[in-house]
């Protein structure tokens, strides 16, 4: 059981004085289906157990943020840690009218220093476009570093990154993090996400549905004959097949759904929130979606077909044997004539 005002007093004894009003905000009811899973993936939270991680849900706000709009400010105490769920924030070290500034992005959080020193905010925080954030208060933080080893561990590492860099070095750092973090996930000719990316985000989706007893499937999606396409087109018009079938794939996904290129002319889906009959209506989606899209590059026109293999609910849910069922799945689909879809069995 959950005895918050004891370990807030305990290790900071001005906890009561830091009372927040939730109605000031939106609550949580106004989260998307995405902000769960953005959240779930902050490096802050890795390891925190899902009863942990609901407890925190439960005593956290969402607010918007109109362009221009302050998170915080020097001259006024911060008693929450905010993580931006959408949109982006200006954090200016002198004044607002400053041309130096540091961007963040939605996975980011602001206002962990502040929180913990128990002292004013050192920067003015401001939307720099309409933004979402989620603000976790002060008992709770507090609650989940008593609780959570994972979480405490988290956040001495977030705090140790912070201090490890100079206020001003990171205002030229912070574009190149951004550029990098976003050329590590994502695959650079289709602008899909990449096998790096779906190693550590496919295990937590998967994670997150048996926790929450979700229905889900795994799909592998290979493009039909391939290679004759570049040995028939070259190697470019190749690239532009592989282009526009990602596209197409990415354009015809529910929201929730993730899509990785993973390997070659192979796609991995995962499809979340999804038994098997709403899979394969998904899968047949997609096959006959691909298989109406011209390719089309100078005087040349052209379509491709799709086989994919689909791996239905299983109670084991490591990311290895699902793929290693769809791959068996989509074997078969080539076997019995390619441009088809079919299950594991």
């Amino acid at each position: 059981m959950w005895k918050t005002a004891c370990w807030c007093a305990a290790i900071r004894p001005s906890c009561s004085a830091r009372k927040t009003n939730h109605r000031a905000s939106r609550r949580l009811s106004a989260m998307n289906p995405n902000d769960r899973t953005l959240i779930e993936q902050n490096a802050l939270f890795n390891g925190m157990d899902p009863k942990t991680f609901d407890y925190m849900l439960e005593h956290s706000i969402v607010r918007d943020l109109a362009p221009g709009e302050r998170l915080l400010q020097p001259d006024i105490e911060n008693h929450h840690l905010h993580l931006i769920l959408e949109g982006a924030l200006n954090v200016y070290l002198i004044a607002q009218e400053s041309q130096e500034h540091i961007s963040l992005r939605a996975g980011e959080c602001v206002g962990e220093v502040s929180l913990i020193d128990g002292k004013y905010p050192s920067a003015i925080v401001v939307a720099a476009e309409p933004a979402r954030i989620l603000s976790i208060p002060y008992d709770t933080v507090w609650s989940l570093i008593n609780n959570s080893r994972a979480v405490a561990g988290n956040l001495l590492a977030l705090l140790a990154s912070r201090l490890r860099n100079d206020n001003q070095s990171l205002v030229e750092t912070q574009r190149s993090k951004m550029h990098f973090e976003h050329q590590a996930s994502t695959d650079a000719l289709t602008g899909v996400h990449n096998r790096h990316w779906m190693g550590r985000a496919f295990p937590r989706a998967l994670q997150r549905c048996s926790h929450n007893k979700q229905p889900f499937a795994m799909m592998v999606v290979d493009i039909d004959h391939f290679k004759k396409v570049n040995d028939t087109y070259g190697h470019l018009v190749g690239d532009l097949a592989l282009k526009t079938v990602a596209r197409c794939m990415a354009e015809n996904l529910r929201p929730h759904d993730l899509l990785a290129r993973y390997g070659g002319e192979e796609f991995a889906v995962l499809l979340t929130e999804a038994d098997l009959e709403a899979a394969k209506m998904v899968a047949e989606r997609l096959r006959t979606k691909i298989a109406a899209a011209e390719i089309r590059t100078d005087n040349i026109s052209f379509h491709v077909t799709l086989s994919i293999g689909i791996t239905p609910t299983q109670h084991d849910d490591k990311l290895e044997n699902l793929i290693h069922e769809a791959d068996q799945a989509l074997y078969r689909a080539k076997q019995m004539g390619r441009n088809r879809v079919e299950v594991f069995h």
